[in-house]
């Protein structure tokens, strides 16, 4: 019960980024991923979420990931393990709402995202958080997965077009962050570049807002 009544302390400690006095706090304690605040969220996932860079370097280190931290954190290995040993968990959503497939397609985790695949994650699951998306969009959001990655998850998913919870495709997410990789991949899928939010925004209206001149102009119907 001791180190469960330090949970506060755990979390105070990543605040601070302070990854000494978290390494000596956390002796004894169990599984990091077992260590949760009151959301949910563990320490990993706080830490990566927030920028405290050298707890989250310190909890990679440490190993023993659940699943989302290991997508999270790249570690195909420790993906397939726990994909193989629990194989219905590869779809499960984090407690803030997301797929381990969003996480590693959002911070770009190409390895950590061809082993979920590969062992059966569904990219057609939306998250349950603020903008209910598809792994694609998150990735189109990220703007950190390489183009033949991206390509995949593309592929996996099967419609370029498919809408996110406030109507934005993926190529208006790409467009608007002047993710030029995102966008020529989904144009070779067939995407729609005439698609219109209920405001009736283009892909072409999204990035000539956020000054991506020459992308607007590639993107006009």
């Amino acid at each position: 019960m001791g180190w469960m009544m330090d949970t506060k302390k755990f979390f105070a400690l990543a605040d601070a980024d302070d990854a000494d006095g978290l390494e000596k706090a956390l002796n004894g304690a169990p599984e990091t991923f077992r260590i949760r605040d009151d959301g949910g969220e563990t320490l990993f996932l706080y830490s990566i979420f927030r920028g405290k860079t050298k707890c989250a370097e310190l909890l990679k280190r440490r190993g023993e990931q659940s699943l989302h931290e290991a997508a999270l954190a790249g570690d195909a290995e420790r993906v397939a393990v726990l994909a193989k040993a629990a194989p219905w968990s590869v779809d499960t959503l984090s407690p803030d709402g997301w797929t381990a497939l969003h996480l590693a397609a959002f911070l770009g985790q190409g390895t950590a995202l061809v082993a979920l695949l590969e062992h059966g994650a569904d990219p057609r699951i939306f998250g349950r958080a603020f903008d209910s998306n598809l792994p694609i969009h998150a990735a189109a959001a990220g703007r950190r997965l390489d183009k033949a990655l991206f390509a995949k998850l593309v592929a996996a998913t099967g419609d370029p077009d498919v809408l996110q919870k406030a109507g934005y495709t993926a190529l208006m997410i790409a467009a608007a962050n002047g993710f030029t990789d995102a966008i020529d991949v989904l144009l070779s899928a067939g995407a729609s570049k005439t698609i219109e939010t209920p405001e009736g925004k283009t892909a072409a209206d999204f990035a000539r807002e956020r000054g991506h001149e020459a992308l607007a102009e590639k993107l006009g119907a």
